[in-house]
């Protein structure tokens, strides 16, 4: 869980006067007079998250913006009241930023108020979620298995197992590798309830493997 960025008076008079603005729209995340508070938001999070993607745990040792994007958990498209909202941001990697896209991530119909409980939200929220309760990670940027529903439906919105879509082998390595992974982590883990979730991670590799 993440701690938030702080607006000065200065900075939350800015954003105000933004909000309130007649022109104010989802689009106006592209203006040029918020660029102060868009590189203040980098900063912050690429700082406390520790250059970790909140969605698929790789550290990326770079502040460039060709790796980074700042992310609107609520989609600004959604809701643009949310735009400037310190719980509504955080940076994600350029993969995941994009796999999320505009994606419905809550059951909550609020546009004033910004939901602040996990239960409002289908995918982990860098905020208000500790992401080692709904996701396993065997290997960042590799493999993930989910502990929860939370966490299949951020590995599913965000695609997090699309590392293997980008591979050059075929299925059955693919699967092999996975095996191979969960097996070494299996080994590591004493965490029962953690195992359960892997040997039946095991158990699907296998029985799909055998049907092909």
């Amino acid at each position: 869980m993440l701690s938030s960025v702080d607006f000065t008076v200065e900075e939350s008079a800015q954003i105000q006067r933004k909000l309130t603005d007649s022109q104010f729209c989802a689009q106006s995340w592209s203006d040029d007079d918020i660029d102060n508070l868009k590189a203040k938001i980098k900063r912050h999070y690429l700082a406390v998250q520790k250059n970790t993607c909140p969605y698929c745990q790789q550290k990326i040792a770079s502040n460039h913006g060709r790796y980074w994007d700042i992310d609107h958990v609520i989609p600004r498209s959604t809701v643009p009241n949310f735009m400037f909202e310190p719980i509504n941001l955080c940076m994600s990697c350029v993969e995941c930023n994009s796999a999320k896209s505009d994606k419905k991530v809550t059951n909550s119909k609020a546009v004033k108020k910004y939901p602040n409980t996990s239960s409002s939200f289908f995918i982990i929220h860098p905020h208000l979620d500790d992401y080692d309760k709904h996701i396993l990670v065997i290997k960042a940027g590799f493999y993930y298995v989910a502990l929860r529903k939370k966490g299949e439906k951020t590995i599913e919105l965000c695609k997090l197992n699309r590392f293997y879509e980008f591979s050059e082998f075929g299925a059955s390595v693919q699967d092999d590798d996975r095996i191979f992974l969960l097996s070494q982590q299996l080994k590591s883990t004493t965490d029962e309830s953690q195992k359960i979730h892997i040997r039946k991670a095991i158990a699907e590799l296998a029985i799909k493997g055998s049907a092909q």
